[in-house]
């Protein structure tokens, strides 16, 4: 199955509630049919796409800029869920991330790709294996990503992210 990456605009108020119930995260995630059909899944693209942002590998040295943190940024809460805690974005840190990344259209993310940096670096989930098909990919799913910060920042909204 593999760890995949899911994201969930959420209200100010419902992250306040989350932040004070943490004990109902699992709940609130994976019950909440509402939820579930705004969320943002990236499927396994998040490491390529952390990578292909920041040119950094190494998730343990988590690169603590605006552009790493759309894929392992905010703050954790809860339990472990897979690769880590439930982490949270609130409203004013989305608008931040959503400002770099409006730096980052479509086309210069796709000049960033590389099979040969790919494979070489290792990158999740298709390590030494990248091929130019896989291209699309990515790209793919950066655009969603992309157009789901979008809306969150026009919403107003907050962020949760999920890698499991």
């Amino acid at each position: 199955m593999g760890m995949t990456a899911r994201y969930f605009r959420i209200s100010t108020e419902l992250l306040e509630h989350i932040k004070l119930h943490p004990e109902q995260i699992e709940e609130i995630i994976f019950e909440s049919e509402a939820l579930q059909e705004i969320e943002c899944d990236i499927d396994k693209a998040w490491h390529g796409i952390y990578f292909l942002l920041t040119g950094e590998k190494n998730l343990e040295d988590f690169l603590n800029t605006s552009l790493g943190e759309v894929v392992l940024g905010g703050t954790a809460i809860g339990n472990d869920l897979g690769y880590g805690p439930l982490r949270y974005l609130e409203a004013d840190e989305a608008a931040e991330i959503f400002n770099a990344l409006k730096h980052i259209t479509v086309d210069d993310f796709s000049e960033r790709f590389s099979v040969e940096q790919l494979n070489e670096q290792d990158i999740y989930p298709m390590y030494d294996q990248w091929t130019e098909d896989d291209k699309d990919y990515l790209l793919e799913n950066y655009e969603e990503l992309f157009q789901y910060f979008k809306e969150a920042v026009n919403n107003k909204e907050a962020i949760l992210l999920l890698i499991h």
